[in-house]
Order: structure tokens, then sequence, then C-alpha cells
């Protein structure tokens, strides 16, 4: 019997790099900010080399031809670790070149690690969302303990990785971000770190605001005291700025969606437009990625 795990969509990105994410099912994590669609166990149960076969067609569908990256988010991929390794494993034999794993760092061991070194995964995006352990509980329903550890690792093994943190007025703010710079710091300046604006739009209960440019530009100059190479990314931008990386003016991505799941993503599509009237993400339902050959449909737009 093979492996099996719920898949709610594919993000393909079209412009202006090609690239596809991966949405796992499931998550260890129980975070107060948190609106993914993959946070619970729901969506298309695929085995792996389905999920493969998937991701092929989808390609050809979408872009022509293969894509050489592969991100594997959710959700958190760590939490089945065997079909994490089986994921990758396979991904490799159908060419894909280049594969990163997105995690919440909480599942990542010494011997987790070391696998990542060796298959080898080519990057990590760590999510640390706090680095004082009562926020971080409060946040996420888990200690940070196992999170800050996982930093310490991907250091010492050499995998090429990345710190993310969101900032979140009055939970995770200035402060708690100085903090968390100060302890990267203390593993290696050189570490990268970006941060990012927390969007409260589609979640049902009023948590935080979203940061202002000039918080996060505040935050951004805090961190970069302790760290050599930091970033921030915001969602709207007012002028050119060098302390300011943007989210690029041309994404544009094509979905592919769990047919179970189209009337769950119309009330996530209609709140995201009602918060910003240019978001209209095309999309594909995985039954039609699957019945119909390269060429012989174009995805629709969620109107």
């Amino acid at each position: 019997m093979g492996i099996f795990k719920r898949v709610p969509f594919l993000t393909c990105e079209v412009t202006p790099r090609r690239k596809i994410k991966i949405n796992l099912s499931g998550c260890n994590f129980d975070c107060r900010g948190c609106f993914a669609i993959a946070k619970k166990d729901t969506g298309r149960t695929l085995s792996v080399t389905d999920l493969v076969d998937l991701l092929v067609r989808s390609c050809h569908l979408i872009y022509g031809g293969p894509v050489d990256d592969v991100q594997m988010t959710g959700g958190e991929p760590t939490a089945d670790k065997d079909y994490l390794h089986s994921l990758i494993r396979e991904l490799r034999g159908a060419g894909v070149s280049k594969i990163g794993v997105s995690t919440n760092g909480h599942m990542l061991d010494r011997d987790l690690v070391d696998e990542f070194r060796s298959l080898p995964v080519d990057y990590v995006k760590l999510d640390l969302k706090a680095y004082t352990d009562e926020i971080h509980k409060w946040y996420t329903g888990k200690s940070n303990f196992n999170v800050l550890r996982a930093v310490r690792l991907l250091h010492e093994y050499g995998v090429n990785f990345y710190v993310r943190t969101i900032f979140i007025p009055s939970i995770v703010d200035v402060y708690e971000i100085e903090k968390i710079a100060e302890f990267l710091s203390h593993v290696s300046r050189n570490i990268r770190y970006r941060l990012y604006q927390f969007a409260p739009e589609q979640l049902g209960d009023k948590l935080s605001r979203s940061p202002t440019e000039d918080e996060m530009l505040k935050a951004f100059d805090i961190a970069r005291k302790c760290l050599e190479n930091v970033e921030f990314f915001v969602y709207n931008t007012s002028g050119a700025s060098a302390y300011r990386t943007a989210y690029e003016p041309n994404y544009r991505i094509v979905e592919v969606r769990a047919d179970e799941l189209l009337e769950k993503f119309k009330k996530v599509d209609e709140i995201a437009k009602s918060v910003n009237n240019d978001w209209n993400p095309q999309y594909l339902t995985m039954n039609e990625v699957l019945s119909l050959e390269r060429g012989s449909i174009f995805p629709r737009t969620s109107d």
C-alpha cells in the first residue's frame, strides 16, 4: 500500500519566474493568524506517484513543459516525513532540479536536517513566529524550543536556508523582531532574514492590523544592525526605496484546485477581492488537469 496525503491545491507561478508550490494539508501548529486552506487536513487524497503525475500534467498544461523549481509547503510538509521523503525522491526522478521545503521548523531534528543535506533539499524557508516562548505558545499552541534548535542545526549542517517572520503589531512587533535578529546573529550574522506584513483580511476574528511601511522600515533597520542580509516585503508600495523590496508587480499565478474544495475557494476569493479589486486568480481543477490533454484548456478566473 502506498503513502497518501491530502492536497488542496498547487500554486503555479507563471511570472516573473516558473515555480510550483505543492500545498500539503495538515499542520502541527494552530496559529491564530493563519487562514490557509491547507491548515486543516483537507483536499484531494493523493499518493506520491499520483501527486507527481498531477504536477507533471499541470506543467505541460500551464507552461508547455517541465518546471525546474518545486517547493513543498502547507500546512506543514514535515509533519509526514515518509511522504515528504518519497515526494522529494520522485520529483528528482521526474527531472526537477531545484527542490525547497517551507516549514515551521518544529519537526526538524538532527536526523531530518541531515537527510535534507543528503537528499539534497536545495533550500529551506523556516518560519520563526516569535523568539519569546510565551508569545510563541500563545500564537501557535507550541513552544519554540525545537524551532530555535532547527535554526542552529540548519546552519551547522550547511543547509541553504533563510528565516521568515511576519510582523504582527502588538504581538510580534519591533521589539520581538529585534530579539529574533539578535538570536540569529549569535548563530551567524550571515543568516538571511525576511520580514513580511501581517495580512488580517481573511481572518474572521480581529487579531491585529497590518503594519505600516514605516513600521516595517523601523523593524528592518533594527534587524540589519544584527544581520548582514535582511529584506522586508510589503503588499503596497509608494515610490522607490533602498530599504524596501516590494512584491513583484507582474507576479501571476495559476492554481490547480481540488474539485472538492471549489466552494471554499470561492469564499476565499470573494474576501480577497473585497480587499483588493485586482485579485482575480486563474485556476484549473485537478479533474481538468488529469483528464485533458496539453493545450486543450486555458485557466479560468474566479469571476
